[in-house]
């Protein structure tokens, strides 16, 4: 299971997550609000996910609105890299 985090504004305070097996827009689930920063955002993550081993996390925060473009496929390559490097 997969669990994207994005960033929608610059003032850092429009986050969302995507819980996804395969990245697919319709059929993962997304929650979008707004945090006083990206720390008070990471709390709310360990609080609703624990420490969040089962997933495998795509922090997409650093790249902004830029990440909502991200294909299906793009996303894919992304996790397929990142577990490669834990490997």
């Amino acid at each position: 299971m997969y669990l994207v985090l994005y960033c929608h504004n610059i003032g850092m305070t429009d986050f969302s997550h995507f819980e996804s097996e395969d990245f697919d827009q319709d059929e993962g689930y997304t929650v979008r609000g707004k945090w006083a920063n990206e720390q008070a955002f990471r709390a709310y993550l360990t609080k609703e996910f624990g420490d969040m081993n089962e997933f495998t996390v795509i922090d997409l925060i650093a790249h902004g609105q830029a990440a909502e473009a991200f294909t299906q496929e793009q996303l894919m390559a992304l996790a397929d890299d990142k577990l490669t490097l834990t490997k």
